[in-house]
C-alpha cells in the first residue's frame, strides 16, 4: 500500500481533507494529532498533542510547543515522551495530523514516525511545507505519494483522493 502524505501551508484545509478521507474509512483509525488549543492569558497558543479519538484539551503534559506572534517554541522532550504513544495497531489507517517544524529536535518522535511510515500498512499524514531534515525524510519516503493542496485545488483533490483510497489502501476503504 502506498501512504497518502497531504503537504502545504498552514491553514488551507490538510486537516479538513484528512477528516473527509475518514468519513469513508472501513476500518479502525489511529493517530496522532497536533494542534493548536484556545489561547493563555498572555495570548499565547499552546500546541498539543493527542492519540486521534481523545478529546482536545490542554494538559502539561500533552503541550509540545508554544505559538507566539513573531515565532514559536518547540519543547522536544515532551515529544519526545509521547513517542511511546506511537506504537499502534496496524489494523486500520494510521493518521498523523499534523508533522511539522517543531519536532525537528525531538529525535526518538521522528524515529518512532519513520518507523511507522516503514512498517503500518497504511498512513495519510498533514505534512507542512517547510524545509526540515525530519519533514523532507517524510516527505521522501519510498512508500508515501505527494498530494500537494492548496485553496485552489482542495476540492478537486478531495474526490480524487475519495476514488483512489480503494486502489491505494484495498480493503481500509
Amino acid at each position: 500500500m502506498t501512504h497518502i502524505l497531504i503537504v502545504g501551508r498552514n491553514g488551507v484545509g490538510k486537516s479538513t481533507l484528512i477528516r473527509a478521507l475518514l468519513a469513508s474509512a472501513k476500518a479502525p483509525v489511529y493517530g496522532v494529532i497536533t494542534e493548536k488549543t484556545e489561547p493563555m492569558p498572555d495570548g499565547s497558543r499552546p500546541v498539543c498533542i493527542r492519540r486521534f479519538g481523545e478529546p482536545k484539551r490542554f494538559s502539561e503534559e500533552s503541550c509540545v510547543g508554544l505559538c507566539r506572534d513573531g515565532g514559536s517554541v518547540a519543547f522536544p522532550a515532551a515529544f519526545d515522551r509521547f513517542a511511546q504513544r506511537l506504537a499502534l495497531p496496524y489494523d486500520g489507517v494510521i493518521v498523523f495530523d499534523e508533522l511539522g517544524f517543531m519536532e525537528s529536535d525531538a529525535q526518538t518522535f521522528r524515529a518512532a514516525v519513520l518507523k511507522t511510515l516503514d512498517e503500518a500498512p497504511f498512513v495519510i499524514a498533514a505534512v507542512r511545507d517547510r524545509q526540515t531534515a525530519f519533514l523532507d525524510a517524510v516527505r521522501s519516503h519510498p512508500r508515501a505519494k505527494v498530494f500537494r493542496i492548496d485553496e485552489s485545488n482542495r476540492d478537486d483533490l478531495r474526490e480524487r483522493l475519495l476514488r483512489m483510497l480503494p486502489e491505494l489502501a484495498p480493503g481500509l476503504f
